[in-house]
Order: structure tokens, then C-alpha cells, then sequence
């Protein structure tokens, strides 16, 4: 049981020993002091003495020299003073403790014998004894030889001799009892972690240290006595930077009557820093003119340590993204650190004892968490929740149960990350796969309507050889037929190119064709109750630098939006004007720059936007339409494909009135002009061509196309039936006109048979897709007829394929029609666009397929200077949208043919 005691514990045990011992002395001379008192009053009548042989009794006659043998013979000092303190009697024991002659002693002072720092409390104590009292005092007295103190303890007695008042005292020689008790607390604080200094500092900052105890072996890494003889040791070895304001704290808590507690950093005789710490107390000895005190220092350097380590832990919490708090099981937050500050807004002194319920506004949703957290530990899952300013975030949490240390629950850690952004991405991804989906059902869709439109296209253009004497009225109603089918298949183009996914390249755009492209669908698809009203001077806007697709998306999300707020009809508007912005209006605009722009505004006269809802309208997902009619998402793809562009938005809207959206985007230098003539078609010579497709309607029309320009024609549904008739017809048949979508035996497969067959057949490839333009390439077909496709596109691919007479020039005079321009002609053909690389001609194929007409102008710059007349013809082509001449003219499958226009 004794070696678990500390240190202390020791010490303090025996110290209480020591006391006790002290205690039965003094309780002895007290007794002797009561005895000689009695005796020398007259007080008793006799002295019982108890020896080896019996009782004596001593009677009061010679009872004052039992009275001076006693006192004689006694092991402690007794003398009798004056309340001067003048030595009026002492016995030869005090001689002995002060080395002096009995007749040197009797009528000196007492008071010369005394200790210098005990004279002053002496004197007041021969002033304070009172008769029948008395008073016990640990003291020093200096012999009369020599300089050693010797501790004693004086008791004080006033006495009265013959009507005179004396003052008894006894002097007991402590000297080894001290010595004891010294050495045992030096052996407990030698081996303690810990130093005792006793000091004296005078008013002039002097200090002097009167004692060392303790450890400082451990503590300072000096010995005891390396310690005591050189005690400026100490001093110099705290370290420079803390030395001089450790020692100012010092005087200063001393001197102003404080205690005071001090760390500091000190070299330690290993030559490793230590963390010390020293508390001390002093106070002021008038006698000694000085403050008197003890210090106790002790090593904190682990403390140090962990204290630094949680610093070093705190900051990492701090530093991390993630909100981190811990509250009660009340639900009061107890802890909240730099990263919570961040995410929710609330510092930590305005949370710390507030219920979260009450911070997050959402009750309903934290109760589930928080039961299961306390039932089973822990709880993790998503959280809607409330910042200060009132927004809504979206949070990962993760929430542990913590116990005491009588594992009982306690409080709970709560670590939040912010995934606000993460679930609007997931959105945007979800929502992207959607679009994605779209655009594969969008080719497909493409295909079909493309095969219902080329028998309805052929025919509008078949009827009017057929039927010579057509009036004008029927005509034009031919006409009609013909411009809505080739429209319809501008409209499936131009769904395809809104579902295509971009690389985002930037050309250059003339955004008036852009505009143009786009209304064009609208016109198609929105209802009648819509008057679509436009100002686009296409010519005369400045061109611009973007991505043709993503600047599609904005205006069409802006006019369906504008639709939307329409219901009953309305009044869209769509213009674009030049503007010049100086530095006055740019700081009209947070995101304006001073410079010139292109400005597309698109009004409607609809409902109207509130004005509390205008500063949200642009954030991802946010929508006030009923579910299922928008993502919310349009807005917010409009902005940020502006602001990628170098633009801004600006929206004025009013309830009730409508709102007007305008597109500011950044203009470049360029201009371009466009022209456009047209051509008449050639006839057969009687070849024969294999029509394949499983669309009867399609079989029908073509056949009566090609049989009413001088070809022979024979039928196949499909690729089975195809290589049948190829087999029996081998040396008949000129041309195979194959689709590439068919049941039983594809059109791929099919032609690669024919190819066994034959290695020189001639195949036209036909299909709704583009992208089966790439499969046609490698089954290494003459050429590609994209659905639906004229009879003048079919006739002049035949002729390119088959072999014709030196003396047929097949150049085609213009034909005079309605949609003809009168505009100066210019010689353009495949020969002419020779000199230009393959992957040109493949860029401005793909780019005329899909009405691309920004990427063409962008494209058409490339073509060299010396060529001019030929990219101006090409221009022509583009603005007005004869895509399937310049497919014709860039296809890479015709390179043997040649056409003039």
C-alpha cells in the first residue's frame, strides 16, 4: 500500500509524524514548567518522587533546592527575563546552547543571542505575554561563538516573584529534529518532479535565493549542488526570447503583492528545450526590507506537447471544408467549428447553446436521424437544411454517439459536407442522359419521317412532268407540297443537330442565319394562337465568335420559355441590332465590358415574372411551371452558355405585360454575302437499276421517277430479294439503288455480297441517318443519298456513276422558277474544289447536312483567295439553304463525277 503513495503523500505523512513527536515534548515541559510553578508558589506541600527503591517525599523545607536541581538538570534551556528581556536567571543547558559562561549570561540582553530575522517578533512577543498565559515560538539563536544559528523552540510564561512580574522561558534545541525533517523532505523533493526555491527580492529588483529543493536533477538537468553554487545558472539558461519577459512577470506579481504563475521555454542540461512552469507567492518582511517567498517549478513540457497536439488537431478541424459540431442529447450545440461558420453562417458564439431544430428550421426531418444515432450509435444520410441567410443546402451527414467515461451517453458528433453542388451536377447528368436518350430516339424518329417524306418529295416533283397541262392554281399547290416536305426534312435535321452532342468549338457566326434557323422551327412547331414577329437585318449584323449548337440551345430555351408564358396566345418577338457599349453602360452591367455587341431580344407579351422571383430565375432547377413541363434548367443553361461566350443577360419584365430577354454577345470583325442559281436535270439511256427498300411507298416513287427519265427499273423489298435479282440481272443491271435500314438481310450486309459477286457494282447507298454515311464508306459504295432525296439529287448521282458520251458536256442551264435569284452566275463543280483537302470537304458535307450554315461561312473562309469567285458561290448556296447542292458538291464518295452549276 505504501510504495502507490506519491511523493507528496510521503513527505506529508511523515512531516505529521515529526509533529506529533514535537507534541509529546512540549506536552512534558509543560508539565515540568506547571511543577516548578507550584513549588516555587508555595502551591503544594510536597514533592512525591517514584524511584527504584520506593516513593520519597520531599517537604517543603528544602524545597527550594529541589526546585534549582531540578531545573538544573533539566535537557532544556530555562532562564528567567525581564520584560526587557534582561537574563535575570538561566540554567547551565542554555549556557550550553549558546556556548557563554553562566556569569556572562546572567544580566546580559537576550535579545543579542536572537537571530537577526527573529529580533523583531522576540521583542513583540515579550510584549504580548499576559499572566496565566503563554506562547510557543520557533526561533534561531546565534551562540556566542560562532556563526551557525541554532533552531530552537521559545515558551513564553509570565510569572510573579514577590509582587514583581518575571517572564519564564524555555529553550528546547531543535537543531536535530530539523535536521530529520530536512532530510526526509530533501529526499522527497529530490526525488519529486518538482523544485522548491526559497527567495528574498528587495525593492531595486535584487533577488536572491536563500534555498534549493527539489528535483532539479530532472527539472534543469544540474545537480543540486552545481545548482546552489552558481545560482545565475538557471536565469541564463531560459531561452533568450522568453528570459526578459519571464523575469518582468516576475518582479512585477511580487512587488504588486500577487502570486503569480509564469511558463516559459528553458535549455536543459540534455540540451533539449523544456516547457516550465513556475508559481509563486511572497510577501513582505518589513524587518528585512524585502519580499519573501517560495517558488516551486515543474516540467509541463508534455503538457506542452498535448496541448499542441490538440492545436495541431483543432486546426485541422478548423482548415476542413466539412462542418463539424457536437451537441447534447438536448439537442444544444456544444462545439462548432470554423468549417459549420462557413457553411451555415452563424459563428460560434451566437450557436453555442442553441437547438439545431431551431437554427435549421427543419424538425421534422432531424427527429429520425437523432433516434436512431441514440439507439444504435450512429445514423448517416441526406438532410435538407437552412443556412442563416435563409438558403436551401443539401448535406451529407454523419452523426456518432459519444459516451463518458461511465459509458453513458453523452453528446453527439455531427460531421456535415455540403453536397449542394454534387446533387444539382447529378441533376444536370440525370438530365443530360434524358437528352441523350432524346437524341437516340430523335435518329430513329429521323429515319421514318425521312422515308415517309422522299416518296411525298418525288412525287410533288414527278406530277409536273407527268401532267403537262397543269394550270397554275394545281401548280402551285405542287409547290406547296414540295416546299412542305423539303421543310419537314429541314426540321429533322435540325432536331437531330439540337440533340448532337458538341465539343463546344468555337467559329466564327453570323448569329442573323442562326436566328433565321431557329425561328424556322418554332414557325413549325408552336401554336397558331402565336404571332411570331421578327427584325433580324441578317446583313447587317456584326459576326461573332461561338459555338453554333450551345448559342441553338439559348435562343430556342428563351422563345419556348417566352411560348410558355403565353397560354392563351400572344405576341413573340425576336430582333437583333448592333450595339456599342461604353464605359458608362458597363457599369449599368456587372458582367458588361465596355465594346461592341450583338444584342438578340426575345419579348413576349405572356404573364409576366414577380419581382421577388427575377433574382432567382437564372438558378439551376429553380421553376415555376407545374411538374412535368419544365427541369428548370433552361435559364441556367442560357446563362451559362452567355456568360462562356464573354456575354450577358438582361430581363425587364412586367406581371401582367410580358417579359423581354436580351442577349448580349461579343462582336468580332467579318461580313459575308451569299448567292445562289439552280439547275435543270439530266435524263437516262435507257439503264437499268435495281431499286432496293423495304418502303413500298419509296419503291413506287422512285420507279416511276427514274422510268419518266428514260431508266429501266426492277423491285427488290429487301436484301435477299436484292442479291436474287442481282444474280439473275448481273449483266443488265447499271446501278443498285440500296437503303441501308432493311428486315432479313440489311443493306450493308447486302452490299458487301454484291461485292463478292461483283467488284465493280455500282451502289448508291440511301438512308434517313447520317451516321449510316460512315458504314457506306467503308462497305466502299460509289456514293451516299441522304432521305429524303429529289429526283434531281437522284438523277445527278446516276449520272456522275455511269459513263457518259465525250460529246455530253451535262452542264445544265439554269432554270427560271420562283425560287430562283437573279444573281451573276458562277462556274462552281467538284473540279473546282479539288485543290481542297479531304477533310474539308468531309467538315462542309457534315456542316450542309445539318444546316450548319455558321460552320459553312466559317469553313468557306478557308478556301484560298485566288478562289473567290467560287466561295462566294458557296455563300450563295448557304444563305439560302441549298445544303444538298453543297452535299452534292463535298461529297467524298462522287470524286469521279463532276457537276456544274
Amino acid at each position: 500500500m505504501k510504495d502507490s503513495l506519491t511523493p507528496v503523500e510521503k513527505m506529508s505523512q511523515e512531516v505529521e509524524t515529526l509533529h506529533r513527536e514535537l507534541a509529546e515534548v512540549q506536552e512534558r515541559l509543560n508539565v515540568a514548567e506547571e511543577t516548578l510553578q507550584a513549588i516555587a508558589c508555595g502551591e503544594v506541600d510536597a514533592v512525591v518522587v517514584s524511584t527504584e527503591r520506593g516513593e520519597r517525599v520531599f517537604t517543603l523545607q528544602g524545597a527550594d533546592y529541589v526546585y534549582q536541581c531540578l531545573v538544573e538538570q533539566m535537557g532544556e534551556g530555562a532562564a528567567t527575563v525581564s520584560s526587557e528581556g534582561l537574563i535575570l536567571y538561566c540554567n547551565k543547558r542554555l549556557s550550553e546552547i549558546l556556548n557563554c559562561p553562566l556569569k556572562n549570561l546572567i544580566g546580559s540582553q537576550l535579545e543579542t543571542f536572537i537571530a537577526p530575522q527573529y529580533k523583531k517578533a522576540f521583542l513583540l512577543l515579550l510584549q504580548q505575554v499576559q499572566p496565566e498565559k503563554s506562547f510557543t515560538k520557533e526561533m534561531s539563536l546565534i551562540p556566542a561563538t560562532g556563526n551557525k544559528e541554532v533552531p530552537v523552540k521559545l515558551s513564553f510564561k509570565q510569572l510573579q516573584v514577590d509582587e514583581i512580574l518575571v517572564n519564564s522561558i524555555i529553550v528546547t534545541d531543535i537543531t536535530e529534529s530539523k535536521i530529520k525533517e530536512a532530510a526526509k523532505l530533501s529526499h522527497i523533493l529530490n526525488s519529486a518532479l518538482a523544485v522548491i526555491i526559497n527567495f528574498r527580492l528587495f525593492t531595486d529588483g535584487t533577488l536572491e535565493i536563500d534555498s534549493w529543493a527539489g528535483g532539479t536533477q530532472q527539472i534543469f538537468g544540474y545537480s543540486l549542488e552545481a545548482v546552489q553554487a552558481d545560482s545565475a545558472l538557471i536565469i541564463g539558461n531560459i531561452l533568450p526570447e522568453d528570459r526578459e519577459k519571464t523575469l518582468a512577470s516576475f518582479i512585477n506579481d511580487i512587488q504588486a503583492g500577487r502570486s503569480g504563475v509564469i511558463e516559459y521555454r528553458f535549455l536543459h542540461g540534455d540540451r533539449q528545450i523544456r516547457w516550465l512552469t513556475s508559481n509563486y507567492v511572497a510577501e513582505w518582511d518589513g524587518e528585512q526590507d524585502c519580499w519573501v517567498g517560495i517558488e516551486i517549478i515543474t516540467d509541463i513540457t508534455q503538457r506542452k506537447e498535448t496541448e499542441q497536439k490538440i492545436a495541431e488537431q483543432a486546426a485541422l478541424i478548423d482548415i476542413t471544408s466539412d462542418a463539424i459540431f457536437v451537441k447534447d442529447l438536448d439537442d444544444r450545440i456544444l462545439f462548432w467549428n470554423k468549417g459549420a461558420e462557413r457553411l451555415y453562417g452563424w459563428e460560434e458564439a451566437e450557436v453555442i447553446g442553441q437547438k439545431t431544430q431551431t437554427l435549421f428550421n427543419k424538425p421534422c426531418k432531424l427527429t429520425e436521424p437523432i433516434q436512431i444515432t441514440t439507439e444504435k450509435g450512429s445514423w448517416q444520410g441526406e438532410i435538407d437544411q437552412l443556412t442563416k441567410t435563409g438558403k436551401n443546402i443539401i448535406v451529407e451527414s454523419r452523426k456518432t454517439l459519444i459516451k463518458n467515461q461511465f459509458f453513458h451517453s453523452a453528446s453527439i458528433l455531427v460531421v456535415n459536407s455540403d453536397i449542394t453542388e454534387k446533387k444539382l451536377l447529378e441533376k444536370q447528368f440525370y438530365h443530360a442522359q434524358r437528352l441523350e436518350s432524346l437524341g437516340t430516339l430523335a435518329s430513329g424518329i429521323a429515319h421514318d419521317l425521312n422515308n415517309i417524306l422522299t416518296p411525298i418529295l418525288g412525287a410533288s416533283q414527278l406530277l409536273p412532268l407527268k401532267i403537262t397541262n397543269m394550270n397554275e392554281p394545281t401548280q402551285r399547290l405542287l409547290r406547296l407540297l414540295s416546299g412542305s416536305a423539303k421543310r419537314g426534312a429541314e426540321l429533322v435535321k435540325q432536331i437531330l443537330l439540337f440533340s448532337r452532342a458538341t465539343d463546344g468549338e468555337y467559329v466564327i457566326l453570323q448569329l442573323g442565319y442562326l436566328l433565321i434557323e431557329t425561328i424556322g422551327i418554332i414557325q413549325q412547331t408552336f401554336p397558331k394562337s402565336i404571332t411570331i414577329s421578327t427584325k433580324i437585318p441578317a446583313l447587317e449584323l456584326w459576326t461573332i465568335s461561338g459555338d453554333a449548337t450551345q448559342l441553338h440551345q439559348v435562343f430556342m430555351n428563351l422563345m419556348i420559355n417566352a411560348k410558355d408564358a403565353m397560354s392563351s396566345g400572344g405576341i413573340l418577338t425576336v430582333s437583333a441590332e448592333n450595339r456599342s457599349l461604353d464605359e458608362d453602360d458597363a457599369l449599368l452591367n456587372l458582367e458588361a465590358k465596355a465594346g461592341c455587341y450583338v444584342a438578340v431580344t426575345v419579348a413576349d407579351t405572356g404573364i409576366g415574372i414577380p419581382p421577388e422571383l427575377l433574382n432567382r430565375i437564372f438558378d439551376p432547377f429553380f421553376t415555376t411551371k407545374e411538374v412535368g413541363r419544365g427541369t428548370g434548367l433552361g435559364l441556367s443553361t442560357v446563362m451559362g452558355i452567355v456568360k462562356n461566350h464573354g456575354g450577358f443577360v438582361k430581363v425587364y419584365s412586367e406581371l401582367g405585360k410580358g417579359t423581354k430577354f436580351q442577349v448580349f454577345l461579343p462582336a468580332i470583325e467579318g461580313e459575308v454575302s451569299l448567292t445562289t442559281v439552280e439547275e435543270a436535270m439530266p435524263r437516262g439511256k435507257g439503264e437499268l437499276i435495281l431499286i432496293v427498300d423495304d418502303e413500298a411507298s419509296i419503291r413506287e416513287i422512285t420507279q416511276t421517277s427514274l422510268e419518266n427519265y428514260n431508266y429501266r427499273t426492277i423491285l427488290a423489298s429487301d436484301g435477299l430479294e436484292a442479291l436474287d435479282l442481282y444474280r439473275e440481272h448481273q449483266q443488265e443491271i447499271s446501278v443498285v439503288l440500296m437503303d441501308m435500314m432493311m428486315p432479313n438481310l440489311d443493306g450493308v450486309s447486302a452490299m458487301r455480297e454484291l461485292q463478292k459477286i461483283n467488284p465493280g457494282v455500282n451502289i448508291i447507298a440511301t438512308s434517313g441517318l447520317l451516321a449510316n454515311r460512315k458504314l457506306a464508306l467503308d462497305a466502299n459504295v460509289k456514293t451516299f443519298l441522304l432521305k429524303p432525296y429529289t429526283i434531281a439529287q437522284l438523277l445527278q448521282r446516276l449520272t456522275e456513276i455511269l459513263p457518259q458520251d465525250e460529246n455530253q458536256a451535262n452542264r445544265i442551264p439554269p432554270v427560271t422558277s420562283q425560287e430562283s435569284c437573279s444573281l451573276p452566275r458562277v462556274e462552281l463543280s467538284r473540279d473546282a474544289l479539288a485543290m481542297m483537302p479531304p477533310e474539308w470537304l468531309q467538315k462542309m458535307y457534315d456542316a450542309a447536312y445539318y444546316c450548319d450554315g455558321d460552320l459553312l461561312l466559317q469553313l468557306i473562309e478557308q478556301i484560298p483567295t485566288s478562289q473567290v469567285a467560287i466561295a462566294n458561290a458557296l455563300k450563295d448556296l448557304t444563305l439560302s439553304f441549298k445544303t444538298d447542292i453543297i452535299m452534292e458538291l463535298t461529297d467524298l464518295y462522287d470524286s469521279t463525277a463532276s457537276r456544274t452549276i
